[in-house]
């Protein structure tokens, strides 16, 4: 217990700010979920019905519904363009307790062993196969496909409605990821994540290393949550898996890490 409380105050104090933004945003959700939305409500608040709810339009004919999620899925869009996955990194109260889990997988001994960087970054393709999924299973129903698989509704609605066997599924996949690897889900999985590292290509800023006082002590890559080799990464970080959590900013002792214009 003593060496969890450690990690996790050396992780939470590299970064407060983000902690206390993301725990905020989780809080706020689950009184929401309690005192608003209810138990099965959570996927009218969704960033990804700014994809289903014009896939259903199409499909069905039915009119604008849950305009909050597409509201939130504007805005998701509209952070992402002006730093990479922010939300993600910032907001997501799945990748917030994603990130919580990851921590009790290293006190349990779970977790795996780091990630080859040139894996990490092909196997992100999987989340885009979950993209696709999604919308082909929309189109060819005519129902909410994400809510068959979606961690956090079923979190919220699983003593409340019966649990079927795909929601078991992604709940154990989401766990088990969670556990094993540092944000396995936000990196592999999440069709939010897929969609805001694509839109994160055009982002406005990046971050950005000092090849020229760099020493190649390899703390900022150790620091990432995303699993990505920050310090061979370029110039400029352009890995969709970035998050933008700063962290890896904040744990350069020579100030060679900064936010700037993203090029290219």
């Amino acid at each position: 217990m003593l060496k969890m409380k450690r990690v996790f105050k050396r992780r939470v104090l590299l970064n407060p700010a983000r902690w206390i933004a993301a725990g905020a945003v989780t809080l706020l959700f689950g009184i929401g979920i309690v005192f608003y939305l209810g138990f099965t409500g959570s996927h009218k608040v969704c960033p990804w019905a700014l994809i289903e709810v014009p896939l259903l339009m199409l499909r069905t004919g039915v009119g604008v519904f849950f305009t909050g999620g597409i509201v939130a899925g504007v805005v998701v869009i509209l952070l992402s363009l002006w730093r990479p996955r922010f939300f993600c990194g910032w907001v997501c109260p799945l990748g917030f307790i994603s990130e919580i889990l990851g921590l009790l997988g290293e006190k349990l001994g779970l977790a795996a062993k780091p990630v080859p960087n040139w894996l990490n970054e092909k196997m992100r393709i999987f989340s885009y196969g979950v993209v696709i999924l999604l919308v082909a299973l929309t189109l060819a129903r005519g129902t909410l496909a994400c809510a068959y698989f979606c961690p956090i509704f079923y979190l919220c609605a699983a003593w409340k409605i019966s649990v079927p066997a795909t929601a078991v599924i992604g709940l154990a996949i989401w766990l088990a990821l969670s556990l094993r690897v540092r944000r396995g889900f936000c990196r592999y999985v999440c069709p939010v994540g897929a969609l805001t590292g694509f839109v994160s290509k055009f982002s406005r800023q990046s971050v950005v290393l000092n090849i020229e006082v760099c020493t190649n002590c390899h703390l900022c890559s150790g620091a990432c949550p995303m699993g990505i080799d920050v310090e061979n990464a370029g110039f400029v970080v352009k890995s969709p898996h970035c998050i933008s959590c700063g962290d890896c900013i904040k744990s350069c002792p020579f100030n060679a890490l900064s936010w700037g214009k993203r090029s290219g």
